[in-house]
Parts: structure tokens; C-alpha cells; sequence
């Protein structure tokens, strides 16, 4: 299973387009793909897919450190509109699921905005949080990293 969650190995999913062999089709393909380059932990990558106007704002180091401090558990994609191969913007809303530094189950929930430029998709922008409360996450719910156990057995120790 990739990273993404699609249920194919990461070496037929997300690695060819984090590589170059191969480009996203989507938006939600290519928001799988930098999900999966945070897991891999590559940010040439992730700073190649962002748009080139918004790249200056992304610091290399500070991405890095980000990715490799945390520990990434479970990607969820809430929703997609637009972003199909024949369209030229698309949104996708997405939690990701990781435990920080402290060992503390965190969820980045985000809806973020792609555009197609020459027929490649970036990262364009994203909000982070909704309007909905926050999610918890009780001693015997089951986890929410994905591993089918209650949290107080996983990630809640």
C-alpha cells in the first residue's frame, strides 16, 4: 500500500511522480504524491510542485525539518472538486494524520487549492483547519493514524 493510501505499492503510485518519471494527472494525484514525498522526505520535490510564484516563500530547511520531525501515519482525502485531468484548478481537502516530535497524535486538516499550468498540476495554496469542531481523540475510540487499534494501544501511549 502507498503512502497516499491508494491501495497500490508506492513504487507503482506516488514514487514515479516524486521521481519525474511520470507526471500527476490530478489534483488529487499530485496531492497524494507530496503527502508521500513528506513520508519520504523529499523537498525538492515538494518546492518544485508548489507554484513558481509561491516557491520564494517555502524554506527548504524549515520543510525538512518539518517532515522529518514528525512521524506520518495516515493520509484522509475528505473531498475533491474540479482538478480532473481536462480541467485547469482544482481543491482538495485532506487530514493528515502524524505524531509530532512529542509523540502526540496531530491532524493537519487542509483544503488546498492546485492549478494546471502546461499540463503539470501545483500546489497552489491551502487552508488549514475547517469550520467544523475539533476532532478528538478518546482513550478508546479506534485510532486515527489507520492501525485498527484503540488509540490508548497505539499512538495514545
Amino acid at each position: 500500500m502507498c503512502y497516499c493510501g491508494e491501495a497500490k505499492p508506492f513504487s507503482d503510485c506516488c514514487e514515479p511522480i516524486i521521481k519525474g518519471e511520470k507526471t500527476a494527472q490530478t489534483a488529487e494525484q499530485l496531492m497524494r504524491s507530496r503527502y508521500s514525498a513528506y513520508v519520504v522526505v523529499d523537498v525538492k520535490y515538494l518546492i518544485a510542485t508548489t507554484y513558481p510564484t509561491q516557491q520564494k516563500n517555502f524554506d527548504e530547511a524549515d520543510i525538512r525539518a518539518w517532515a522529518v520531525a514528525n512521524q506520518w501515519k495516515k493520509l484522509e482525502v475528505i473531498a475533491t472538486r474540479k482538478g480532473k485531468f481536462n480541467e485547469e484548478d482544482g481543491e482538495v481537502e485532506f487530514k493528515a494524520s502524524y505524531l509530532d516530535d512529542s509523540g502526540t497524535l496531530q491532524i493537519h486538516h487542509e483544503k488546498s487549492t492546485f492549478i494546471k499550468e502546461n499540463d503539470k498540476w501545483y500546489y497552489l495554496s491551502g487552508i488549514i483547519g475547517s469550520s467544523e469542531a475539533p476532532q478528538t481523540q478518546n482513550r478508546n475510540d479506534l485510532c486515527a493514524c489507520g492501525s485498527g487499534k484503540k488509540y490508548k494501544k497505539c499512538c495514545g501511549r
